[in-house]
């Protein structure tokens, strides 16, 4: 999900984003003209990523289960492999790679060890703990609720029956 004020610009090349990502508040998301490597500077986020608030991305490439914290910075061309851990208000420098499931902090980021399973499992479960934050929070703003979407279909639902038929007249 996409929280408040976040700003994704994807006018020069592509804005990727897996499911079940949380994208925090106050977060910019935006591409480069072109990159150093003549790779295409686009944005790729994979799937049960958690970026929290106050990050800025700028064509990266971030793999799957990756947890990005708090006032981070992204730069052009950094790849970060899936199930890596980012520590709050770090610098990713440009060309950056961090491998899978480490931990890596401060600015600019270094590493600092290798991640037990528990807490590359944590990361996955967190990103679906934001989506139904904000599956929540959203359904405070229509103005009928969603709760007709979590309804198990049934058989009843194909044939209406005389319970379910309003008349004008009555």
């Amino acid at each position: 999900g996409v929280w408040n004020n976040v700003v994704i610009r994807g006018d020069l090349y592509d804005v990727r984003i897996g499911s079940n990502t949380s994208i925090g508040d106050n977060t910019t998301i935006h591409t480069a003209a072109s990159l150093p490597t003549g790779m295409p500077a686009t944005v790729e986020i994979g799937e049960s990523t958690v970026i929290m608030n106050d990050c800025t991305l700028y064509s990266c490439t971030i793999g799957n289960n990756v947890y990005i914290g708090h006032n981070t910075v992204v730069l052009e061309g950094a790849k970060i492999e899936s199930g890596a851990m980012i520590a709050p208000n770090s610098v990713i420098p440009p060309g950056r790679y961090v491998p899978a499931k480490q931990y890596w902090a401060g600015n600019p980021i270094e590493y600092v060890r290798d991640l037990e399973a528990s807490e590359v499992y944590s990361i996955e479960q967190l990103s679906y703990a934001h989506r139904d934050l904000i599956t929540e929070y959203s359904s405070e703003f229509f103005e009928h609720s969603p709760a007709y979407l979590k309804k198990e279909s049934t058989e009843e639902d194909l044939e209406p029956s005389s319970k379910t038929i309003y008349h004008l007249n009555e």
